[in-house]
């Protein structure tokens, strides 16, 4: 089986999202396999075919990438196909972002355990959809806008289904500050709190966090910290759903994982 490596992204353009990849040596007819390209803007997809078959071509430029939002990061995967067996082989997702040095993907590595094993917890991330197909019950095609505030079809996003399929990550999640908000004649309440993370997957503003307990946050600020552009921690902003809000109508489907992490004895750790 034919597999594609040294997959890079890259946007050449502002046209369009080149996806390039090379293939191992070997004796194997290249012409037997076909190459397909698929998008996505969660690591877990759900991802669309945009580009294929490709026969004896190890390049393709995406004209339908939507590339003028800013904060998203698109997800490419290149299926390889066999066309007598119908064997199929998927490689790993891969973004634009640049290539880490050594020296930052060890940074990595240390930065998932940490958080993986001794400071975070198990939270689910439902990444907010910036495109695709609009939502058919509150989008009204004419003013561009939406026409209700709690609709259970695109969850208040303007997006059929609103969210991605969730992703277990563990978030250090700082303690939370409680602010009283008096605006005559409303008194309200804000919680906000300050969180770290690894770097995947890379998130942004208006993803939805969920605690075991249902807590439920949304995120209204990222920063990176990075070595030679290439990021390889993240710090966010959290401020906390209010439990009437739309998004807590949002079914949740908890792995089993475990609740806490697990303790380690400092005369043995590595």
């Amino acid at each position: 089986m034919i597999k594609p490596k040294n997959i890079i992204v890259r946007s050449l353009d502002a046209d369009y999202q080149q996806v390039s990849w090379e293939i191992s040596s070997s004796s194997l007819d290249t012409y037997a396999y076909e190459f397909y390209i698929l998008r996505a803007e969660s690591p877990e997809g759900p991802y669309e075919t945009v580009g294929g078959p490709l026969i004896d071509q190890y390049s393709f430029k995406d004209y339908t990438a939507p590339l003028k939002g800013s904060l998203r990061t698109l997800y490419y995967i290149v299926r390889v196909k066999h066309k007598g067996s119908d064997e199929l082989f998927n490689s790993r997702p891969v973004n634009p972002e640049p290539r880490p040095p050594l020296d930052a993907l060890e940074i990595i590595r240390r930065n998932d355990l940490l958080f993986r094993e001794f400071t975070g917890r198990p939270c689910a991330l439902y990444t907010v959809r910036t495109f695709g197909q609009r939502c058919p019950d509150c989008f009204d095609e004419i003013t561009q806008r939406r026409t209700s505030s709690s609709c259970i079809t695109c969850w208040n996003t303007g997006y059929l289904r609103g969210y991605h399929k969730p992703i277990l990550v563990y978030i250090q999640i700082d303690p939370t500050s409680k602010t009283l908000q008096v605006q005559q004649p409303f008194v309200g309440e804000r919680s906000q709190v300050q969180a770290r993370m690894g770097v995947y997957p890379i998130v942004k503003p208006r993803d939805i966090l969920v605690e075991r307990e249902n807590k439920r946050w949304r995120i209204i600020n990222v920063t990176r910290t990075e070595r030679l552009r290439s990021p390889v921690r993240q710090e966010i902003t959290l401020t906390k759903i209010p439990e009437g809000d739309i998004e807590f109508k949002i079914p949740i489907n908890w792995p089993d994982v475990e609740s806490s992490p697990r303790s380690y004895s400092y005369r043995t750790d590595i």
